[in-house]
C-alpha cells in the first residue's frame, strides 16, 4: 500500500475529541485508530508495537545496518478538534494541482 493510500485510510476514522473531559484520550473512538495503527505496524514487521492506556502508540523499527546509528522517533497527533466533524470525511487527491482555489463541498 502506498503512503498516501494509508493516510487516506487513516482520515476515515472518527477521532473527534470531547471537550471538558479529564481523561486521555477524551473519547473511546480515538482508540479505534490507535488499535488499527498497532495492527498495521505489526503487519509491517514491527514486533513490539503497542498502545498504552492513554492511546499513545509505540513501536521500534530495528536498524538494517551494522553501524551504530541513533534511534529515530516519529510522533503524530491522532485526534480531531471538537470544533470540526470527525465522521463522514471524504478525502480527495488533486492530481497536478495548479495552485488555484480548491472548492470544498461543491
Amino acid at each position: 500500500m502506498k503512503v498516501h493510500e494509508r493516510f487516506l485510510n487513516y482520515v476515515k476514522f472518527d477521532t473527534q475529541s470531547v471537550p471538558d473531559v479529564e481523561i486521555i484520550p477524551s473519547s473511546e473512538k480515538q482508540k479505534n485508530l490507535g488499535r488499527y495503527l498497532v495492527e498495521e505496524m505489526k503487519s509491517m514487521g514491527i514486533k513490539d508495537a503497542f498502545m498504552n492506556e492513554n492511546c499513545y502508540v509505540y513501536g521500534t523499527i530495528e536498524k538494517n545496518t551494522d553501524r551504530e546509528i541513533p534511534v529515530i522517533g516519529f510522533i503524530a497527533h491522532m485526534d480531531t478538534s471538537p470544533d470540526m466533524p470527525g465522521n463522514d470525511i471524504k478525502s480527495r487527491i488533486i492530481e497536478n494541482y495548479d495552485g488555484s482555489d480548491i472548492v470544498l463541498n461543491e
